[in-house]
């Protein structure tokens, strides 16, 4: 029996997952109950398991990427069984509506976060420099990539929240 592994909604707060990293290969045999892959969200990280038995057919998601709800990551199929022709299809297609969301979320957030002067501007720390605020997302890429908030919002001039983007801007620049 073919099994489609999706990134589901498993939150009401999930729009994302990153997939850490795969526990198996294309063409390695699995049993049902089996775990693929480490998958990372906001509130917590487990492995994907498996519904079926048999082969890793087809992996649609590299380490380290993250892709949003309705996004097939791979396929496991019988000796006989081959990916529906139409997942890249399907995948493109979910992760263009996610995208147009997350600019649509961007949009609100940058409103609501932009500093208007007051407390948020002149939060310290208790050594007396400027305390960087991002997001969890952009804490935890931050800390795998090894740089620090205040080093990303001093390169890009962020004012506000760092986001998850800026890190991958800072990144990107590196």
């Amino acid at each position: 029996m073919a099994e489609l592994c999706i990134i589901e909604k498993w939150a009401e707060n999930l729009d994302e997952a990153t997939i850490s990293q795969w526990l198996v290969a294309e063409g390695d045999e699995v049993l049902a109950g089996d775990g693929i892959c480490e998958i990372i969200t906001d509130k917590a990280a487990f492995e994907y398991e498996l519904e079926t038995d048999g082969t890793v057919k087809r992996i649609y998601a590299p380490p380290r990427s993250t892709v949003p709800v309705g996004y097939v990551i791979a396929f496991i199929g019988g000796p006989d069984d081959e990916p529906p022709d139409d997942i890249e299809e399907r995948n493109e297609r979910v992760m263009e509506e996610h995208l147009r969301a997350a600019e649509d979320d961007l949009e609100l957030d940058l409103e609501i976060s932009i500093p208007r002067g007051g407390r948020r501007e002149r939060r310290h720390s208790s050594d007396g420099e400027r305390r960087v605020r991002g997001t969890p997302a952009a804490r935890r890429l931050a800390a795998e990539l090894e740089v620090s908030l205040e080093e990303v919002a001093a390169a890009l001039d962020v004012s506000g929240v760092v986001s998850e983007d800026d890190v991958r801007a800072f990144a990107g620049r590196k």
